[in-house]
């Protein structure tokens, strides 16, 4: 299990890497980013999933709350992603809808939608490397960066 975390911390680390503008906010230990995990063919959020988001926008890290200001320029990103069950094409309809399905409940809990940008990367980008058909969690994810 101890290894399987380091393919987990280089793609997180990519993906901030590649989101973000502000070089700035590399430099800070508070995250600027959650992650919630779905359940193999579901684009519904679990209790779980809702309350880590619920979490992170009513108690935000420094970062978090700058870019969650009404005066704020940052953008908020909302990813989606699949394991690689499935076809691709599939992959990305779900991938977007479980984007979707987050970006309606950060709206909920009172993010301005037109500061989300939602989109999807299907099963191209995964978290642990599986082969074709190989259901895992972690890849079945959506990413939200705050200030992108």
């Amino acid at each position: 299990m101890p290894g399987r975390a380091w393919p987990i911390v280089i793609a997180t680390c990519t993906t901030l890497a590649a989101c973000i503008d502000d070089q700035q906010a590399l430099q800070t230990s508070d995250p600027i980013y959650t992650m919630v995990f779905f359940a193999t063919d579901s684009v519904t959020l679990n209790k779980r999933a809702q309350d880590q988001l619920s979490y992170t926008v009513n108690n935000p890290t420094p970062p978090i709350k700058a870019a969650l200001q009404p005066n704020s320029k940052a953008k908020i990103c909302v990813t989606g992603h699949t394991d690689r069950v499935g076809p691709e094409t599939i992959n990305t309809e779900v991938a977007q809808r479980r984007a979707d399905a987050v970006a309606k409940y950060l709206v909920e809990l009172g993010v301005p939608q037109q500061r989300i940008v939602t989109a999807s990367l299907g099963s191209s980008r995964p978290l642990v490397v599986t082969g074709p058909g190989t259901p895992e969690i972690s890849n079945r994810r959506v990413e939200v960066v705050f200030g992108c």
